[in-house]
């Protein structure tokens, strides 16, 4: 196979792997709205939230955990109509487990020694973003990853910062936009 052949091949490879990801794009939207939400709503009743150690875990564990399971159940049955997997969309689907697994050990080791997960988990998400962005060279995902990184060094600069706010922007600008952008994205770019 010639060089000029090879490169064809990879690039109607990532173009079907784009289009069978398209749809999935849902799940940056999901996120980006769920991450918003979550956030306005803490932001503008934190007596509530914050009413007892319980019920911010509840909050921020039981609702995400639930997010979770309905993201997953809703990628087993996109996955069973598309009816076949290509080997870029299983990278993207154990990279995102990883990134499931990894952020139940940062929630779980915060609740346990009493500091704010949100500064690692935008770190983790801003690397998996970019990760699924680069593996799929899909721009807006990549630069969503970027803005994620760009949140933490604010965060680092200004610890006083609101990490609610941070969250919604981080949220809207890493995963909501880029959703959309995915959702909207003619194939062969």
């Amino acid at each position: 196979m010639k060089s000029v052949e090879q490169i064809k091949l990879i690039n109607e490879t990532i173009n079907k792997t784009k289009e069978n990801l398209k749809p999935l794009s849902f799940n940056l939207i999901f996120w980006g709205i769920m991450i918003n939400i979550m956030s306005l709503v803490h932001y503008l009743f934190p007596s509530f939230i914050q009413h007892t150690k319980y019920t911010v875990l509840a909050y921020w564990v039981i609702l995400p955990t639930l997010g979770m399971i309905y993201t997953i159940r809703w990628n087993i049955k996109k996955g069973i109509e598309i009816g076949y997997e290509t080997i870029m969309n299983r990278t993207i689907k154990i990279i995102w487990g990883v990134f499931g697994f990894g952020w139940m050990l940062i929630v779980f080791t915060a609740l346990l020694n009493g500091f704010n997960p949100v500064p690692l988990i935008l770190f983790l998400l801003g690397l998996v973003l970019m990760m699924n962005g680069l593996i799929i060279k899909f721009k807006p995902l990549t630069a969503g990853g970027i803005v994620m990184f760009m949140f933490i060094y604010s965060i680092i600069l200004n610890p006083d910062a609101n990490y609610l706010l941070v969250n919604m922007a981080g949220g809207t600008l890493g995963m909501l936009i880029p959703g959309i952008f995915l959702s909207r994205m003619k194939v062969n770019q």
